[in-house]
């Protein structure tokens, strides 16, 4: 790529970096990659700008939960009439607003499945305004929004006053809203607004009466319920004069404000008797969502499309209904679609940005419009809403619009008023320079992101364990992250696998030892010992020795971990036998010098226990070693538990290399030029 011109901005950055294909790295690569900006400059960016850590929703909390998704807009009865009716004489006009696939989307009925949209609205974010998942971030891109609900990205702010002949018909036509005021309803209710303007003869007022209704309960709702809002009159008598509007980002401002307000209210234990939480945004389109990404949440059926059809129609009136257990599994597995849009559906035309090769734009030379609104999902901005403004951060989710995803850095806030913000968002009139990927390229993220996200999990992990919410801004938080983590590595370095072996051995020199001396008296020679005796081949205490020390030496070079955190406590009231706990371990191996047992009795020397022992006793609190005989049985059961795992090491050994080989044989790949 050309170094990008002085006045020029640049919404991607090209670079080689050192990739890996999933937050699991085995052997980085070196490649060309290609990221949104902005990216860290340095690695102290890198640690501060983590997804805020929360605590975690519950199923039974899930479960209980009352939300009433008010929004939700299905199709009046006689509302397919009514598009049908004015479509043939202001379809054109519809295509040159960029609403006429969002009025196709409004005739579908979205059915709800309520433990989907609640079970992810558990994982949801508000200060990155992202769906933190174990597996890393995802959330409903600008891109979503376009191909789903059909509605543009580019345009002026729903926000703004009219003026001159505009202001005009509005006073005209909150006059007819007015009227409404005064019927039965005491309202403008939708059902009796669309019997009123659709017996008209399809002239302008009844247009913008349409495009207020079609505003009022499929794009903007909100209370009171199932009426047309005075407030939505200016933005149909624009969007009536051929303006296009870009509504694509002010639904998706009011989405990202009711997730948080969801997530906040599921964290909440609010009793019984609270109010359930009313939500207004379209979740319809959450929906959508979750049915594009995730293989295992969608309906068993799914509908063909016709001919110019919007991609939603697939979904109309299929219906699924999942259980939490099932959703919170889905959602946490990171069997993800990250690029959905990529798959082929027969009779739904792709956007043109979506294309065979990678290609670099320039701002003043992008004429298709439906490239700049790729490169409008690029840009981190501030969303401008009719009641709200959120943050969108899209280079937290690369990989989500086909590119590589490096770890992300802080992007202040600019929402002091809503011309400041929308002056963020806006891109018509700058010089902009962006990549768009090619349909097929396989993103990754970098060695570096891989190392932070791990770091971010383990935090997470942590904070929940000890049931910890730290209080205060969000760079408090991303600061006892930071602390939480240094303090656990301090831990590891301060309690290396050499000190833990250590302190074990001299464990087993002493308490052992002594153990097993003072049981001189428990032990007796009696008919269990004289059994023993019999069925106990006559060995060498050198014999012993050397067996003992070559099995614990195997044990200890297979699993070092069997030797720390054990305890060995003899039980006076056992009369036949010493009985053991074993905490915390999955075998242990005692081994008792032959000085240790110099105070044993005759009896007890001629069963051995005078000499060397080793006893390998599989993970069991409370065993209780009675003879000889029982202890060769634990020896063997442990013997071939262990040989189980050592194959079960082995073999995830051989899959790891496979993954190696497979990761080197698909970056050379990538590096391989396209067969023209």
């Amino acid at each position: 790529m050309d170094e990008p011109k002085e006045d020029e901005i640049s919404l991607v950055a090209e670079r080689e970096a050192e990739m890996v294909s999933s937050p699991d790295p085995l052997i980085p690569i070196k490649r060309k990659a290609w990221f949104l900006d902005p990216h860290p400059a340095s690695p102290q960016e890198v640690s501060r700008f983590a997804p805020s850590m929360r605590k975690n929703v519950s199923l039974a909390h899930l479960r209980e939960s009352k939300v009433l998704f008010r929004g939700w807009g299905s199709p009046l009865r006689r509302w397919g009439d009514w598009v049908d009716k004015l479509q043939p004489v202001y379809g054109d006009l519809w295509k040159k607003s960029g609403i006429f696939d969002a009025i196709a989307v409004s005739t579908y009925k979205i059915k709800k499945d309520h433990s989907s949209i609640l079970g992810v609205a558990a994982f949801w974010c508000g200060e990155t305004n992202t769906f933190v998942f174990p597996w890393g971030e995802a959330t409903v891109t600008l891109e979503d929004v376009m191909v789903l609900a059909g509605l543009s990205v580019l345009g002026e702010p729903v926000r703004g006053s009219l003026a001159g002949e505009f202001a005009e018909i509005e006073q005209r036509m909150v006059r007819e809203h007015r009227t409404f005021n005064r019927s039965t309803s005491k309202k403008a209710d939708q059902s009796a607004w669309m019997r009123h303007y659709m017996e008209g003869e399809g002239d302008e007022l009844e247009h913008i009466a349409f495009l207020a209704l079609w505003l009022s309960r499929f794009v903007f709702p909100g209370p009171p319920i199932k009426t047309v809002k005075q407030h939505m009159l200016p933005i149909a008598i624009r969007l009536a004069r051929g303006t296009r509007i870009a509504f694509g980002p002010a639904v998706l401002a009011s989405l990202y404000r009711d997730l948080g307000a969801i997530r906040d209210n599921l964290v909440v234990h609010n009793s019984p008797k609270a109010e359930p939480l009313v939500v207004w945004a379209p979740f319809n389109l959450l929906q959508l969502w979750l049915w594009e990404h995730f293989l295992s949440l969608r309906p068993d059926k799914q509908n063909l499309i016709d001919n110019s059809e919007p991609r939603a129609a697939r979904w109309h009136d299929v219906c699924r209904k999942s259980d939490f257990s099932l959703v919170h599994s889905a959602l946490e597995s990171p069997e993800f679609l990250w690029r959905p849009y990529m798959v082929s559906l027969e009779n739904w035309s792709r956007p043109s940005f979506y294309g065979d090769i990678g290609m670099w734009y320039s701002g003043n030379t992008t004429k298709d419009e439906e490239v700049r609104s790729f490169a409008q999902c690029l840009r981190a901005a501030e969303l401008v809403g009719v009641d709200c403004i959120e943050q969108y951060l899209p280079h937290r989710v690369s990989m989500q619009l086909g590119l590589d995803q490096d770890v992300p850095c802080h992007i202040p806030r600019s929402n002091s008023t809503w011309e400041v913000a929308w002056e963020t968002y806006d891109i018509t009139s700058k010089n902009i320079a962006f990549y768009v990927p090619p349909q097929f390229f396989k993103s990754g993220i970098t060695l570096n992101y891989s190392i932070w996200w791990k770091e971010c999990i383990s935090a997470c992990s942590i904070l929940v364990e000890n049931d910890i919410q730290p209080q205060g801004s969000l760079e408090d938080i991303h600061n006892f992250q930071s602390k939480v983590i240094s303090e656990k590595k301090m831990k590891k370095i301060h309690t290396s696998p050499s000190m833990k072996r250590r302190k074990v051995e001299e464990f087993y020199d002493g308490m052992l030892s002594d153990c097993l001396v003072s049981a001189n008296d428990s032990v007796s020679g009696d008919n269990d010992s004289v059994e023993s005796e019999n069925l106990q081949p006559s060995i060498t205490r050198t014999e012993q020795l050397q067996s003992c020390a070559t099995k614990q030496k195997e044990y200890m070079k297979l699993k070092p971990s069997t030797y720390f955190d054990c305890k060995v406590r003899h039980n006076p009231e056992a009369s036949q036998s010493v009985k053991l706990d074993i905490c915390e371990t999955d075998v242990i191996t005692a081994l008792v010098n032959e000085g240790d047992s110099v105070m044993m009795g005759d009896s007890n020397r001629r069963n051995g226990l005078g000499s060397a022992e080793c006893y390998l006793i599989a993970r069991q609190p409370g065993v209780h070693i009675a003879s000889q005989e029982a202890k060769l049985k634990l020896e063997q059961v442990v013997e071939k538990r262990m040989m189980m795992k050592a194959e079960e090491f082995q073999l995830e050994m051989q899959i790891k290399m496979l993954k190696e080989e497979v990761a080197a044989i698909e970056a050379r790949a990538m590096d391989l030029e396209p067969v023209c």
